[in-house]
């Protein structure tokens, strides 16, 4: 839940996007002024420095599972850094407002493959829930064709963006994020992975 004017440092600009020319993704990386907004939050503000270090050192311990079930699923590497904007790499977290759980933030009235019931809660699993990321991320995809309206789509639904697509006519997420018909929170949540993938 991160909301800030967008402060765009050109030096910051210029740094990501010579960084950006030499960095290796299996994802369409792009460096704008929300991207850079939250490139410069993440690495001059105590608490945007303070959140991704923290989320990276608690990768750390399931990085290679994650990276072994996107390529078995067939899903870019680079998608691991949305579990910094779900839960920070927390695979026992727990959104108390939405009871969304899980490294993933699933939430809990839907299946996904998972089993929950009185004695198990497979969205706290790290390598199954990741699995199950991997398949619905990937549906997202094939649904919308894209990967940043896949992100977002995750984040806000797939329904809500497919009615902003038709509505405005634009399958592009910064479009749809140029003429307000996108949420806030969804707003942010894809500039901000960028960033932390960046």
């Amino acid at each position: 839940d991160v909301t800030f004017e967008v402060k765009v440092d050109p030096t910051i600009v210029a740094k990501a996007k010579t960084e950006l020319a030499t960095t290796k993704s299996d994802l369409p990386l792009v460096v704008n002024d929300y991207v850079a907004g939250f490139i410069n939050f993440f690495a001059n503000s105590p608490r945007g420095h303070a959140t991704l270090l923290h989320s990276f050192q608690r990768a750390g311990r399931y990085k290679a599972m994650i990276q072994r079930v996107m390529a078995e699923e067939g899903v870019p590497q680079d998608l691991i850094y949305q579990a910094v904007a779900e839960s920070g790499f927390q695979p026992q977290a727990l959104n108390s407002r939405s009871g969304a759980g899980g490294m993933w933030q699933f939430m809990p009235f839907t299946g996904y493959g998972l089993t929950r019931n009185g004695y198990v809660d497979e969205r706290f699993d790290p390598e199954k829930s990741t699995r199950a990321y991997a398949r619905y991320i990937k549906g997202l995809y094939n649904q919308l064709g894209d990967w940043y309206l896949a992100m977002a789509a995750y984040d806000w639904g797939p329904g809500y963006v497919q009615r902003s697509v038709m509505r405005t006519g634009y399958a592009d997420y910064w479009e749809l994020y140029r003429r307000n018909a996108l949420p806030t929170e969804t707003k942010n949540y894809v500039p901000g992975i960028i960033a932390a993938i960046i």
